[in-house]
């Protein structure tokens, strides 16, 4: 454990506090709303709220824990970082529970997780393995095919859960690795055209119904205000009524008279922006906004590789799934159903964001 400690670990001296204080105000900011949204659904059931601690703080624990050590435990070998995404996966498909017609489950007792937050940080691991023990291979097509060829596997499992939000996830993560690396220009090119008839034929083929809903509602929210597209236009409705100073805790009447759905989750960003107004507003995406800064210029300072590409990945995930999310909640973007990271409810996700931010961090403290 001594040797772990200080052999590539963090001294509490190289603390960036302005990352950690972020990432602890964006925990506190989920806890509030979920405090306020279990509190005026149920006076005597606080049991969401008191998960959601339960998780901010074992994940905080996780976070300084990755932190400390030395982060080259976590460069695994691409691998196995792929065979163990492709055992989780298959995994909860063969065994998993459905919730709300998607089978990304284990259930155990109270308790669910949710693998394929888990796969999103081996993805990261496994691009920054792959590429940093060979600088070269980016440019090389053979490489970046078989990268690409096992992120397609990744993705198709993930496709026939159905979780369409993590699929784009995991391919913007994979994507981003292309375009930063500065792939050849015909290969970039050659996904973006591949990506199109792939999801041409997924609409005609493989796309469920609800899915195919959602994205005609992306399109055109009015045309279906009471079935399709009633959860954007509820969403939409909650961030404007918050006006700037908001409606005050537990005062918000799209959120908490269930107008809007998954208020917990999914739309966690629309009860922020009712309840707290464009000023919480601001306040979360201010915070978002340091914690990607602070991650991205430890990513310009890096002293190797591996650390440059893991600073790259949590970049990427951070940056696309917060984009996702609110993008969802103002009607910009179609609705997925992937959790704002740190605000949104779900064990599994605030605890595998806050591993890869402490791993993260690990590496910009090095910088330091």
């Amino acid at each position: 454990m001594k040797r772990l400690l200080h052999r590539g670990g963090t001294l509490l001296g190289q603390f960036d506090w302005w990352l950690v204080g972020s990432l602890i105000f964006l925990l506190a900011i989920g806890l509030v709303i979920q405090y306020s949204i279990d509190l005026n659904d149920n006076v005597a059931n606080l049991s969401q709220f008191y998960k959601q601690v339960t998780f901010a703080v074992a994940g905080l624990c996780l976070f300084f824990f990755f932190s400390l050590v030395d982060r080259n435990i976590v460069k695994i070998h691409p691998v196995v970082a792929f065979g163990v995404s492709i055992f989780l996966l298959a995994s909860v498909l063969a065994f998993g529970a459905s919730i709300q017609g998607t089978k990304g489950w284990f259930v155990i007792g109270a308790v669910s997780v949710q693998p394929v937050e888990f796969v999103k940080l081996l993805l990261v691991v496994f691009m920054a393995s792959y590429f940093s023990s060979d600088a070269s291979r980016a440019k090389q097509p053979r490489f970046l095919m078989a990268t690409g060829a096992a992120t397609a596997i990744i993705i198709g499992l993930v496709l026939l859960q159905p979780d369409l939000g993590s699929a784009l996830i995991l391919f913007c993560i994979w994507f981003g690795y292309v375009l930063v690396l500065r792939a050849p220009k015909w290969f970039s090119a050659s996904v973006i055209l591949g990506t199109i008839a792939v999801s041409s034929f997924g609409w005609f083929f493989l796309f469920a119904d609800y899915q195919k809903e959602r994205l005609v509602t992306f399109i055109n929210p009015a045309a279906d205000p009471l079935g399709a597209g009633y959860n954007v236009t509820q969403s939409i409705v909650a961030v404007g009524s918050g006006s700037f100073w908001g409606r005050g805790l537990g005062l918000g009447t799209q959120s908490q008279l269930h107008f809007l759905p998954e208020v917990a989750s999914d739309f966690i960003f629309a009860v922020v922006a009712e309840e707290l107004g464009y000023i919480g507003v601001i306040a979360v995406l201010a915070a978002l906004g340091l914690l990607l800064f602070r991650l991205w210029l430890g990513m310009t300072r890096a002293r190797d590789h591996f650390t440059f590409l893991l600073l790259l990945g949590t970049i990427l995930y951070l940056a696309m799934q917060s984009f996702l999310v609110i993008g969802m909640n103002i009607g910009l973007l179609p609705v997925t159903g992937v959790p704002l990271p740190l605000i949104s409810a779900g064990g599994t996700s605030i605890l595998m964001t806050l591993i890869l931010l402490g791993i993260a961090h690990n590496g910009v403290a090095s910088t330091r």
